[in-house]
């Protein structure tokens, strides 16, 4: 077997397990999983933790900040990082000028990914009524108009700003969503 047949099929090996991951409600299972395929594949993948809950750049990822939802909403994200690594689309090299290639299109795609990751999680809060659901995901949309935008970080900031203290208002977790957006925004880069 040669190695391209060989590295597709160790992958779909590792996406059957990601799978049983998003399946399972055991979340010490879960988190097995994930520490399992970041260890792997964390130096193979050029930004391997952007949009995942939890990352830091440095020092990886803060389990002890994850909770089941959040492991969850990061396998999906590995599991289609993986699929493009698969087909070699994001795979972290060593010449600088590919990689930064693909730092722009990863932030983008990511970004984009992150953005629609906030708006379930929001929709799937518990203590959110269906009018406060709406309310803030109409501040993500914002967010992401904002993000677009061709204007100086400083006028960004000064946009966001009432969004982070709206957010803050309705409590730790919408804030916490709001924030790791920001966090990604282009105006953090």
């Amino acid at each position: 077997m040669d190695s391209v047949n060989r590295r597709k099929e160790i992958i779909n090996k590792d996406l059957e397990l990601i799978d049983k991951a998003l399946e399972s409600d055991d979340e010490e299972e879960v988190k097995d999983i994930h520490r399992t395929i970041d260890g792997k594949y964390q130096s193979c993948i050029a930004n391997w933790g952007k949009s995942m809950y939890a990352h830091h750049l440095d020092y990886g990822f803060a389990y002890n900040s994850l909770e089941l939802s959040s492991l969850k909403d990061n396998l999906r994200l590995m599991r289609a990082k993986l699929e493009a690594f698969s087909e070699g689309w994001n795979e972290s090299f060593a010449g600088e000028s590919q990689n930064n290639v693909n730092v722009t299109v990863n932030n983008s795609i990511n970004i984009d990914i992150a953005f629609e990751n906030t708006k379930d999680l929001i929709e799937n809060m518990p203590g959110l009524t269906d009018s406060e659901t709406e309310e803030i995901k109409s501040k993500i949309d914002e967010l992401e108009r904002i993000d677009g935008e061709s204007i100086t970080k400083k006028k960004k900031w000064e946009k966001v700003k009432p969004i982070i203290q709206f957010a803050l208002d309705k409590g730790v977790d919408v804030g916490i969503a709001i924030m790791s957006l920001v966090l990604q925004m282009k105006m953090m880069r």
